[in-house]
């Protein structure tokens, strides 16, 4: 008997897909004998190509013919004519030899060039989720694109909470998948490290010192916190801190801006930036050697809370609830200035991102001074943290 072939579809960002991550052995749980291809972003394979319940992992681009070459330089004349050609001979190809027998798509927020796939891919069977249309344009979905038409099967979560957190959308898809016994903390983000993983802590001569990890940035301007804040925190915290500063290339200017504020507000301090030098299984190995993690709301929040390091979000409000806050309350501490305009998606109105800007240096040292227990050292019983999941 041929083996059922199936496609789990996450081409978001690299905190959906962790978020995502325990829901895995349970679809491998529904499908014992299936061979499951996950596909995400190219450059979060390297996140989740050890996960022992998929069969292959695989960049979101490898599912068509023109995702594998439309990085080529075509003749801009020809370019669309071109697409077009390969894409309509893609999908007849696609109907005369399917690929996938069934293609989920766990996401509660459809995006059209996501649906753009999933028509082309053409399967026998599409399972996801409707309802809620905060990806999609004022002006709607083509026909062909609605998801309630291109779904054969699906979850609708139109009456629920727009803002219920990830991890409950996930479980009510379990459940209504099929799946059984499966409960809140049976679906925790997780993630899978090579014994080879560096660490680029090892080796970091502590005497006494704490290891924080500091992660700035964030996927728009917005999601940051002034650089300046972080000098103002080491001052506060003192010098006995070894600050280990995270992010991707773009980062890389804010970073500087962040170690240079550090070391002219706090000259003891030790500082080791190591923006851009890891991969993501590199960057997770790492952050679980520090002591604490302060971070945006990004990848590096995530992956603390899902290893147990004690970690502290400066959050907005654009998702708020949707995404964080989540965790072990006496482990993790959200911190944001609640504004009316919450849930904005992203679109401020302000001047400034205020939810984000408003957050102090002094709350950050007090929930810091909290979670590494130095109570010593501040009034940490000033911490009015976020309510959790």
């Amino acid at each position: 008997m041929n083996r059922k072939k199936i496609l789990i579809l996450r081409p978001d960002n690299i905190g959906d897909v962790l978020l995502f991550s325990g829901a895995l052995r349970h679809i491998r749980n529904l499908y014992p004998r299936a061979h499951i291809t996950f596909a995400v972003q190219a450059h979060i394979v390297n996140l989740v190509e050890l996960c022992p319940y998929v069969d292959a992992c695989i960049p979101v681009g490898h599912l068509t013919w023109w995702g594998r070459i439309e990085h080529k330089k075509f003749p801009p004349k020809y370019k669309y004519r071109i697409e077009q050609t390969i894409h309509a001979v893609n999908m007849l190809w696609n109907t005369m030899i399917r690929p996938f027998d069934i293609v989920m798509y766990p996401v509660k927020s459809s995006y059209i060039p996501h649906l753009k796939i999933i028509y082309r891919l053409n399967a026998t069977q599409t399972i996801g989720i409707t309802g809620c249309s905060l990806r999609l344009p004022k002006s709607g979905c083509p026909s062909k694109l609605q998801p309630h038409a291109l779904f054969t099967s699906y979850l609708d979560v139109s009456k629920a909470d727009p803002w219920i957190h990830e991890l409950r959308t996930t479980l009510d898809f379990l459940l209504w998948s099929g799946c059984r016994d499966v409960t809140l903390d049976a679906i925790k983000p997780l993630f899978w490290l090579a014994e080879t993983e560096k660490n680029y802590l090892d080796g970091v001569q502590r005497n006494g010192r704490k290891i924080i990890g500091l992660f700035p940035g964030g996927s728009f301007k917005g999601k940051t916190w002034e650089s300046g804040n972080y000098g103002e925190l080491a001052k506060l915290l003192g010098g006995r801190v070894t600050y280990a500063i995270f992010g991707s290339c773009a980062d890389k200017d804010l970073t500087d801006q962040v170690a240079f504020s550090i070391r002219d507000r706090c000259a003891e301090a030790e500082i080791l930036n190591l923006t851009g030098q890891t991969t993501i299984r590199e960057l997770a190995k790492t952050i679980m050697s520090c002591d604490l993690l302060i971070s945006m709301d990004t990848s590096g929040l995530h992956m603390a809370i899902a290893a147990g390091v004690p970690a502290i979000g400066i959050v907005g409000g654009w998702h708020f609830g949707r995404f964080v806050p989540w965790g072990d309350p006496e482990k993790n501490i959200f911190l944001t200035k609640k504004m009316d305009c919450f849930h904005c998606k992203g679109r401020c109105t302000k001047e400034e991102v205020e939810c984000v800007k408003g957050v102090s240096p002094q709350e950050v040292a007090y929930a810091a001074a909290k979670l590494l227990k130095q109570e010593n050292c501040m009034n940490s019983d000033s911490v009015k943290p976020c309510r959790m999941l």
